[in-house]
Parts: structure tokens; C-alpha cells; sequence
């Protein structure tokens, strides 16, 4: 019994590595190849924003592991003017001495520089995609949009003074300024003027974009689009559109300050809804920072900023975390519960297959002290190897048990067959145990490209597979005794 004792303490005490092992989706992987998303104000020219992101290309172009840049302007479902892309390629892996994120990191410091210019360094889906590759995707509802952006300004400075959350920025934007046009319907109406006339005069005399006819040149044999503008001095002000005449029903001209109330503005350029609630997305990128550490303080700090009615739930890579580990977790429970059949009626006992999946938790001692030993995070391809490794550690504890039974069987005591059965299957279990180990070294060396996604699922494996060796010799022999000890006891076999 002290056996169990001091392997259930130690159980625990590797369980406890787990709070302590940084929690993330998947982890960042040397692509050598990635994406700086830029976005100047609203208010700039076409010209003065090609001018700075000009800036921006040419900082990154100094880089010296930087191959090649790819220079776009106009970004996001709408074609915005002032947002641009930098495609960034490195050189191999091989021939440089800073890893992906070192560069990336120095790229933003260097960016930060030029004033006025946002830049966001993201990586490159795996899977496809044009989509934003930020590590946190937190979107805020509720009704009022003045509320929603003092709320995400609030959480998105407190998140800024926090250290490894960069690149912070809200999908909020206010527009360029614009001139609100309030029609009297009452004076509109008793002047015989209608509502849609007034909207298409001036948008054909303030836009220039309506076309009132075609012009053909014969002698050329091309035809041209005539297209009717006011002057730029009759257009220079808010004022010169109440100076606007516009035909009534009955053909006489009503000038638009006799009808109309104008109001300068500005409001957001796009309003976004989720469940049929405005809602504003936070962005932000991550620099050494697990996400699962980050997303425990983006939600501490929503939760002391927003109140009743306003709310915030995670896209993107949080939103996929949390649902695959779920997904995962229910396939490791289905996964034992499938084994212990298996093992019952090999067995045909429901004591011995109790013995067998003890094995199991002591490989996560291993698993998650070897996590936390290398630094690497719990991810979904370290718990694709806890998974793994739950179905390669049974095999010690079959070896002993199945060769225990058949020396019962023969006739042999318990103690004497567990006695017997340790050493016999000693050789075995050793052989195929490092053959897995040394078969899964490369992997957790993290030798060659995309060996960061890889590296964390051997590490967890071969982790796993040592501990699992040494406590199986020993606590599955005496975990035997004890149970069938228990069994007899409470359910003693009846003569004839």
C-alpha cells in the first residue's frame, strides 16, 4: 500500500507541471515567409499613403534575412485606400541566425517609428485563407456604438500595458468626414419637390460618377462616357450644397438651403454585427506569451470593464483552442472507455483491465514535466502525443498482467507469479519502450522545416514513455496484488 501512496503523491506532483506549462492553439512555426498588414489614417491621400508605406518597405528591406518584399495597397473586404500589405519572404531557416519571430519582432520595433502608421505582423495561415492570423480575435456587442468604443478603447489600453500583447488594434474606424443632409419633408412636400430628386442632383452634381450620356467620335472610332461635375470652387465647402437647385413638380427651380438642414460629421466607416448586435472586434498578436495566459487577462480585464448588456466572446484562434481541446479530451474519455472493453473481455475479468489503465497515469507525469522542462506549451500536437502516448504505455502493463495470468493459470501463486513475471518480461518491455524512445528523438530535436509543430508531440511521447517505464515495473505488480487480493475477498470464487 505505501507503493500506491507514493505513486498517487507523485501522480500529483507531476500534475501539478500542468498549471504551469503555457496553454496556445498551435505553435508558431518558422514559415520563413510572413505578412505586415498597414493602415494609415482614413483622412490621407492615395498619394501620402503610398508615400509612407513606401517608408515602411523600405525599413523592411533593409532586414538582411528579408529575400524578397511584395508591396500591396488596398486591404480588407472593402478595398480600403488606406490599408496596404508587405508579403515578406526570408531566406531558409538555414541561412540565417534569427528565427521568424526575432525578425518579426525587430520589424515591429522598427515600424513603430514612423508616426501615424499602424502595422501588424501576422502570420501566414497554414490552411489557406486571407483572413486575419492574429492570436486574439475578441469581439464586443451590445446596442450603443458610443458605448462599445469607449469600451474597447478602455480594455484595448489596459491590454497595452501588458507585456507580450502587441500589435493591439479594433476593427472601429471612424470615417472620413462627411456632410449629413436632413431634408424638411414638410417644406419639400408644399414646394412639390421630392425626396429622390434631391438625393440624385447631388449626387450628380457633387460625385461626377453618374453618366448622362455618350459621345462617339466618329473620325477615331471611339466612344466616351459624358460624366456632368460642379466646378471645385462651387463644390470647396458644405455650404455650396444648400446653393443647389433642384426642379420641382411643377418645373420651378427650389434651392436646397430653403429645404434642407446641413450638418457636419463623421461617424464609423463600417459598422459590424454579430447576432444582430453591434459589435467592434479587438486585434491583437502575441510575443513570447502563451495564448491561454493572454486570453485569462484579456477576460479579467472585460469583465471589470464592461456592464449589463455588453458582452465579449473569442474568434479565431482562442475560439478554435477551446473547441478542440474539447473535441480532444472527449476523444481521449472515449478512447479508455474503449480500451477497458477491449481489455475485459481479453482479460475476461473487470479488476485487471483497472490495473492495465493504471499505467496511464503516470505516463502524464512525464508528458507534462518534459513539456515544462523544454518550454514547449500545451498545444493540440502535444495532446495529439498525450493521446498517443496513452495507447503506447498500456503495452508495458498487458506484458506483465497477460504473462502474470498464464503463470497463474499454470498453477503458480500470485506473489510468485508477479515475481516471475517482472523479470521475464523485463527484456521486452525495455527493448520496445527505447525503441519508440530512440524512434521519436529526431522529431522532439526539432530537426528540419515545420519541426516547431511536431517538437512539442514527441517531446510529450518520449516524456511519458520513461516515467511510465519506470512506475509500471513497479506499481503495476503491486496494484495487481492489491486489486485481486479485493476481488477474492469480496467476491470469493464458489466450489463446483
Amino acid at each position: 500500500m505505501k507503493v500506491l501512496i507514493f505513486a498517487g503523491a507523485t501522480f500529483l506532483l507531476g500534475l501539478s507541471f500542468m498549471f504551469f506549462i503555457g496553454k496556445e492553439f498551435t505553435p508558431s512555426e518558422d514559415q520563413s515567409r510572413f505578412v505586415i498588414r498597414l493602415q494609415t489614417p482614413i483622412d490621407y491621400s492615395v498619394d501620402e499613403v503610398d508615400l509612407m508605406n513606401r517608408k515602411a518597405e523600405e525599413i523592411v528591406r533593409k532586414f538582411p534575412e528579408v529575400r524578397s518584399v511584395l508591396y500591396t495597397q488596398g486591404g480588407g473586404r472593402t478595398a480600403e485606400t488606406n490599408k496596404a500589405n508587405l508579403s515578406i519572404n526570408l531566406v531558409p531557416k538555414s541561412e540565417r541566425r534569427k528565427s521568424q519571430e526575432e525578425v518579426k519582432a525587430e520589424m515591429r520595433r522598427a515600424l513603430r517609428k514612423i508616426p501615424g502608421l499602424k502595422a501588424s505582423v501576422e502570420n501566414i495561415s497554414m490552411i489557406g485563407g486571407q483572413g486575419r492570423q492574429v492570436a486574439i480575435m475578441y469581439s464586443i456587442r451590445g446596442l450603443e456604438l458610443d458605448k462599445l468604443e469607449n469600451y474597447t478603447k478602455e480594455i484595448q489600453e489596459r491590454l497595452g500595458k501588458l507585456p507580450g500583447i502587441v500589435d493591439l488594434d479594433s476593427s472601429l474606424e471612424k470615417g472620413k468626414p462627411e456632410v449629413r443632409v436632413f431634408i424638411d419633408r414638410d417644406k419639400a412636400a408644399d414646394l412639390g419637390v421630392d425626396v429622390a430628386t434631391i438625393a440624385e442632383t447631388a449626387n450628380f452634381l457633387l460625385s461626377g460618377e453618374v453618366e448622362i450620356t455618350k459621345f462617339k467620335d466618329e473620325a477615331r472610332g471611339r466612344r466616351y462616357d459624358v460624366r456632368v461635375r460642379l466646378d471645385p470652387e462651387n463644390r470647396a465647402s458644405p455650404d455650396d450644397i444648400g446653393q443647389i437647385y433642384v426642379r420641382s413638380k411643377d418645373g420651378k427651380l427650389v434651392m436646397l438651403s430653403n429645404i434642407v438642414t446641413l450638418k457636419e460629421g463623421g461617424g464609423a466607416s463600417i459598422i459590424n454585427r454579430v447576432d444582430r448586435q453591434r459589435a467592434v472586434t479587438l486585434f491583437a498578436n502575441l510575443e513570447k506569451k502563451p495564448l491561454g495566459q493572454a486570453k485569462s487577462e484579456v477576460d479579467d480585464i472585460s469583465s471589470g470593464v464592461l456592464t449589463s448588456g455588453y458582452s465579449g466572446s473569442y474568434k479565431g484562434q482562442a475560439d478554435m483552442m477551446k473547441e478542440s481541446f474539447q473535441y480532444l479530451l472527449f476523444a481521449a474519455i472515449l478512447g479508455i472507455v474503449m480500451a477497458y472493453m477491449v481489455l475485459a473481455a481479453q482479460f475476461e475479468s473487470f479488476a485487471h483491465p483497472f490495473t492495465v489503465l493504471l499505467s496511464m497515469p503516470f505516463s502524464l507525469i512525464g508528458a507534462f514535466g518534459a513539456l515544462f522542462l523544454t518550454g514547449k506549451t500545451l498545444n493540440i500536437f502535444s495532446i495529439i502525443g498525450l493521446i498517443l502516448l496513452m495507447g503506447l504505455v498500456k503495452k508495458n502493463a498487458i506484458l506483465l498482467v497477460d504473462y502474470t495470468n498464464i503463470l497463474r493459470g499454470r498453477g503458480t501463486s500470485r506473489k510468485e507469479a508477479l515475481l516471475e513475471a517482472g523479470p521475464v518480461r523485463l527484456r521486452p518491455i525495455l527493448m520496445t519502450t527505447f525503441a519508440m524512445i530512440m524512434g521519436m528523438m529526431p522529431i522532439a530535436i526539432g530537426i528540419g522545416e515545420g519541426a516547431e509543430t511536431r517538437s512539442p508531440m514527441a517531446i510529450a511521447t518520449i516524456g511519458g514513455l520513461i516515467t511510465s517505464l519506470l512506475l509500471t515495473l513497479i506499481v503495476i505488480p503491486v496494484a495487481y496484488d492489491v486489486l485481486d487480493e479485493m476481488k477474492e475477498r469480496h467476491f470469493p470464487k464458489k466450489d463446483g
